[in-house]
């Protein structure tokens, strides 16, 4: 049986509100060394943010380059699923490690 999310009264409507199951991530975070990108890391590139610059990490595409590719995918994968790999991917990117060791 699927795991439900139960909203509290203060937060939207002034009743409780059950929340369906997210989505699972279809996007997963190209490392370092990574040879060869799977579709999940294509996904994973085109959802986080971070390329598009988010300090400490420079901007490798323009805001402009990032929203189209953005706003395909969630045509294509819809908005749910876009967020749930865009939220997967920050936190990946943004794990606690050494400065030195962080690169995109």
């Amino acid at each position: 049986m699927s795991k439900k999310t139960i909203v509290p009264s203060s937060v939207f409507t002034g009743r409780d509100l059950t929340l369906p199951p997210l989505p699972k991530p279809t996007a997963t975070f190209a490392t370092e060394g990574t040879t060869r990108l799977t579709v999940e890391n294509i996904r994973g590139i085109i959802c986080n943010p971070i390329y598009a610059g988010i300090p400490p990490y420079p901007a490798l595409i323009s805001d402009e380059q990032w929203i189209a590719a953005s706003k395909r995918a969630i045509e294509e994968d819809g908005i749910e699923q876009f967020l749930v790999n865009m939220l997967t991917m920050l936190r990946t990117s943004l794990e606690p490690a050494p400065l030195e060791k962080r690169s995109l």
